[in-house]
């Protein structure tokens, strides 16, 4: 039985939403998803949105647990969350979800953690420091680096950089945080994918990767070298490309296996916009397996039937898939 942990999010969002509308109508998934959250919000909420759910304390010691019932390992929010009305009083209470979920995946209770959306402001308003998932789940699993990788079934786009301000950008893309990006790229494509000799498509930073030097130097003097060096290594690494051609088809050209972007609005614009309510964001480079919703805390529709569960029910499916493998 593949058992995967579930971060419920900011409970004034749709976190509780899609968890009830994904787990808690009786559907037969191949893993047993626990929910990390308040029992007795999740009872109300189940209750606003009209769905009968069978929901029960997960404990830790069920050897089997049926799709019938939405398990949730509980913990008391003590404040009347309201959908729609994020408080920055129960920033604690997200963030102690989602590390009690980690760490006991980590500890190997748990195949993988999926996560639900998190509002930063309202994390870093109720006093804790939070960057967003990736940085913190780095910090959990002591790792140094880790990727963020969007994916569908037709398109994978990681990012060099993630949550910073554009003009920090360049300070970052070094030859060493490009290399391990791709190795780390690689690496998770042979392992959680199983393709054995990834291409990997890398965009530049600056527009039409530089144009020889004129627009940036960048993509001359960082980018280039670090491709030519890993294409030395045996590695599949194609690039620096324009970023305002890289994602158009070319039946000349080899489907890459994955592309790797330099900053997050230059890569997560084109798979949001082709793909979005299918796309699951996977952490690479992590010890275990971390996947989470493409969307954020949809507050305007939080306490609704509107709330859309399918980015969650794929973010679980593409957990417990790469679980198996």
């Amino acid at each position: 039985m593949i058992k995967i942990a579930v971060s419920s999010g900011d409970p004034a969002g749709i976190g509780p939403d899609i968890c009830i509308k994904a787990f808690g109508q009786k559907k037969i998934y191949d893993f047993s998803p626990v929910i990390f959250g308040d029992r007795e919000l999740f009872q109300s909420r189940a209750k606003t949105l009209g769905i009968d759910a069978d929901i029960q304390v997960y404990k830790g010691q069920e050897k089997e647990l049926s799709n019938d019932s939405l398990w949730i390992a509980s913990r008391d929010c003590d404040l009347n969350i309201l959908p729609g009305k994020p408080d920055p009083n129960c920033a604690n209470f997200i963030i102690s979800n989602f590390r009690q979920a980690v760490e006991r995946t980590i500890s190997e209770e748990f195949d993988a953690v999926v996560t639900c959306p998190i509002n930063k402001e309202i994390i870093n308003k109720g006093g804790i420091e939070f960057t967003g998932h990736t940085e913190e789940l780095a910090r959990l699993s002591k790792k140094e680096r880790v990727v963020m990788m969007l994916a569908t079934e037709e398109l994978k786009v990681a990012l060099a950089t993630t949550h910073l301000p554009l003009r920090e950008v360049p300070e970052h893309i070094t030859q060493d945080h490009i290399k391990e990006t791709i190795l780390i790229i690689n690496n998770d494509l042979q392992e959680k994918w199983k393709i054995r000799n990834p291409l990997i498509k890398v965009l530049g930073l600056n527009p039409h990767a530089g144009d020889g030097g004129f627009l940036g130097s960048e993509d001359q003097e960082i980018l280039i070298p670090v491709i030519k060096k890993l294409n030395g290594m045996g590695l599949n690494i194609s690039g620096p490309h324009s970023a305002d051609t890289a994602f158009i088809d070319n039946n000349n050209q080899a489907k890459p296996d994955a592309i790797l972007a330099m900053y997050h609005d230059q890569g997560l614009p084109v798979i949001k916009t082709i793909g979005f309510g299918g796309i699951t964001n996977i952490t690479l480079g992590l010890p275990f397996i971390r996947t989470s919703v493409d969307h954020g805390t949809a507050y305007d529709v939080a306490g609704s039937i509107e709330a859309d569960e399918s980015s969650l029910i794929e973010a679980a499916k593409t957990a417990a898939s790469i679980a198996i493998s």
